[in-house]
């Protein structure tokens, strides 16, 4: 199965720390992109709106315990599952990366990072592009 702790270290500006309810959390620039519980559980944090499209098209759950936040929840039961999780985990990445990207004190490593190409990688539908804000400050 793909070690998503370890490819997530590798995107540029990535750090890892312990997550506070366990698990190990993923941040850019002081942001969280999400966080592991184990190998069973991804939570991820997203606009509600991108939240609702990737609920809609059941590629995420609502967070599992606050369900009306921007949160999804993610579960983890193959192969697939480890690499819709690094997806949604790298959506937020890029959404992030955008917003930081903007400021002057941004994280001189994120600038290599070209974030409408990496979103066209990931091949997203129409509604998760139009959620994400391409072209827009996420």
């Amino acid at each position: 199965m793909i070690d998503i702790t370890a490819e997530v270290e590798t995107w540029p500006g990535v750090s890892t720390a312990p997550h506070r309810f366990a698990g190990r959390e993923f941040s850019v620039g002081g942001r969280e992109i999400g966080h592991l519980h184990g190998q069973w559980q991804v939570d991820v944090p997203l606009t509600r709106r991108l939240r609702d499209a990737l609920v809609d098209e059941g590629v995420a759950s609502p967070h599992h315990i606050y369900p009306e936040s921007g949160w999804v929840t993610y579960y983890l039961d193959s192969e697939a599952g480890a690499r819709g999780a690094v997806r949604l985990l790298r959506l937020s990445y890029l959404r992030h990366v955008r917003a930081l990207g903007r400021r002057d004190d941004a994280p001189p490593e994120i600038g290599t990072v070209d974030v409408d190409a990496e979103l066209d990688r990931l091949d997203p539908s129409d509604a998760v592009r139009e959620a994400f804000g391409v072209g827009t400050v996420a």
